[in-house]
């Protein structure tokens, strides 16, 4: 029992991040930048707040009313009852784009900022659109319950929407044509990346597991388990070879709940550190050394990877 207990405390650290960003509002979705220098996130006082990495000083924060950052420089503000969406280049504070006649909308931009992806639940329905146009380029018919998640693949060229119906939908964004269609998992799916080289799809959610299909064929290619709770969130770094994981207790958001560090190549949790609450959002930096999680308090929490991002 001894040795059991040991070997548990060798992977669990303390609740205290390894650096932490404050905030007078609670972040949501974060960010770091395309040269890992700041970290940005929408706050739930309607403001977004930009950092300095390395000195944790905050640096900007603009009021942007309910917006969700969608990109390190780019917000989607939904107004619920004008039916409109306006997309904002937080960078050069300019408008990208107006649509209308829009409801509750679930947001995603592809890598190169070309193509946003918005999903409604009222609509059954997944729009794409170039940024900067009102029109949908293409419209495909979606599941019951609008998406959990939506995420587009590194080079644009597809589009994955996983539904409350426990269903995931992979569409080519050129053409609208669904390619694939997964029918057997046994719960909606809330966290989901591509690899960074494209390769492979990971998603995570109600059941606990993380799922590693193919980006390919999109056969599954593994099951990881052990997180232990319902996944809300994940990241996957740099290098493709770490991924983290962050829980979600089903019985009350405010709980504390934990954060895995996994080896991908073994599918081996290697750490786990404590969170407060749910798992809002997870986020590498760029250079790998830092995982950015927000956690239902006023503040960025940051864990140091090292210099190889292991």
């Amino acid at each position: 029992m001894r040795v059991a207990a040991l070997a548990v405390m060798s992977v669990v650290s303390a609740m205290a991040a390894d650096r932490t960003l404050l905030s007078e509002g609670m972040p949501n979705a974060v960010y770091f930048s395309a040269d890992g220098k700041t970290l940005s996130s929408n706050c739930r006082d309607g403001r977004v707040r930009t950092w300095d990495v390395a000195s944790g000083k905050l640096l900007k924060e603009k009021t942007v009313g309910r917006a969700m950052l969608i990109a390190p420089d780019v917000y989607a503000e939904q107004d619920e009852k004008a039916q409109t969406i306006r997309t904002w280049d937080l960078s050069a504070d300019r408008q990208l784009q107006l649509i209308n006649g829009t409801g509750r909308q679930r947001t995603a931009i592809s890598r190169d900022h070309a193509l946003m992806a918005m999903a409604s639940p009222e609509e059954r329905s997944v729009r794409i659109l170039k940024v900067g146009s009102a029109e949908a380029a293409r419209v495909m018919a979606d599941g019951i319950g609008g998406a959990s998640s939506l995420v587009f693949s590194p080079d644009g060229e597809t589009l994955v929407s996983a539904n409350y119906d426990n269903d995931i939908r992979v569409w080519k964004t050129k053409s609208g044509e669904m390619v694939k269609k997964v029918e057997d998992l046994t719960g909606a799916m809330f966290a989901a990346e591509f690899t960074p080289d494209g390769k492979e799809l990971i998603m995570a959610g109600l059941d606990e597991t993380v799922y590693i299909w193919d980006a390919k064929t999109f056969a599954l290619s593994r099951k990881l388990k052990g997180h232990g709770e319902t996944i809300a969130a994940l990241a996957i770094s740099p290098d493709g070879r770490t991924l983290v994981t962050g829980g979600f207790d089903v019985v009350s958001s405010k709980n504390p709940v934990k954060v895995a560090f996994w080896d991908l190549g073994t599918g081996k949790i290697t750490r786990t550190v404590g969170a407060p609450h749910q798992v809002a959002s997870l986020a590498f930096s760029p250079d790998g050394k830092w995982v950015a999680m927000t956690s239902g308090e006023k503040e960025v929490s940051l864990w140091s990877l090292g210099e190889t991002g292991r």
